[in-house]
């Protein structure tokens, strides 16, 4: 480590970070995404918390998230699970609001089936 290449890499990714405004992107669509996912739970039987800080943000269900991972995965929605009962959303940096809303109207569809059963 330490070595010119690896030190000019370092240095064109923090150039990039800072010229598209990565960190701002991640404060602002973060918090949108955490808003949206509390917004959902409120309306949710099956949801418990939401929490969460920048674009790494969890749902807490009071049933095992797996089925729900596998169906928000099949609706074009990658999400993953821990603790069974944990939904983790963990999206890449350049996640745009137009996307949390696609993802909030598949959740939305997926958790009331799910309160259903």
């Amino acid at each position: 480590g330490g070595g010119p290449l690896a030190c000019r890499t370092a240095l064109e990714y923090l150039a990039v970070i800072e010229d598209e405004k990565l960190l701002e992107r991640v404060r602002s669509v973060g918090e949108y995404l955490n808003g949206e996912l509390k917004a959902l739970a409120s309306k949710s039987k099956i949801a418990r918390e939401v929490r969460g800080i920048g674009m790494m943000q969890a749902m807490e269900l009071s049933i095992p998230a797996r089925a729900i991972v596998e169906r928000a995965m099949a609706e074009g929605v990658l999400v993953n699970s821990t603790q069974e009962t944990v939904l983790r959303f963990l999206p890449p940096f350049l996640l745009e609001k137009k996307h949390v809303d696609k993802a909030m109207r598949v959740l939305r569809k997926i958790l009331r089936d799910a309160a259903k059963n």
